[in-house]
């Protein structure tokens, strides 16, 4: 698929919101523990708990107000993922690379996954396509101890583990902080 990545200080055009949302619901359970059973897209507590909610609500409401590039098929024009991002962010877990810009949501339509659109994300959010006033000079994010997957992009791509959290998301799953310093 050619995809051409657009960067958005928030999503605000009835397509594009209607995209993230569909295509968060249909990401919801590819993540652990699932964005329906989450708060926000940077909360500290991640123990798979009682399902609040069947759809991630209160996950949508938060990356809606967060700066995010979208992925659109240059065929069809509609979204095919999307990835958002705190800008200037710091927490204790990232002290090597803060502030950085901290990737809090990268989500890929099924029918478009395993054709390198993560993979592009972080080069372009990486990359002068950035508006000057949201580069940073690290890049920062956390996956799950068995998403093998992200855990490779993120090792070929450069990243360091900056602090894991053993047990954090349940008893053999753990939180990975990674960073990684951005040339500017």
């Amino acid at each position: 698929m050619d995809i051409q990545l657009r960067f958005c200080e928030q999503v605000n055009e009835p397509n594009d919101l209607e995209a993230v949302w569909r295509i968060l619901c249909e990401s919801d359970k590819d993540f652990f523990p699932p964005l329906s059973a989450r708060g926000s897209t940077f909360q500290r507590t991640l123990q798979q708990e009682e399902k609040l909610e069947t759809l991630p609500h209160a996950y949508y409401e938060e990356i809606i107000k967060q700066p995010i590039i979208l992925a659109v098929s240059k065929e069809s024009g509609k979204v095919a993922g999307f990835m958002t991002f705190k800008h200037n962010y710091h927490c204790p877990e990232l002290n090597n690379f803060s502030p950085s810009n901290y990737i809090t949501t990268i989500c890929v339509a099924k029918n478009a996954r395993n054709q390198g659109i993560t993979r592009k994300f972080y080069q372009f959010i990486q990359s002068s396509e950035i508006p000057s006033q949201y580069r940073m000079p690290n890049l920062a994010t956390r996956t799950w101890s068995t998403n093998a997957s992200h855990l490779h992009i993120l090792r070929t791509m450069g990243f360091e583990v900056s602090a894991r959290l053993v047990n954090h998301r349940g008893n053999g799953m753990d939180t990975i902080y990674f960073g990684k310093k951005v040339q500017q």
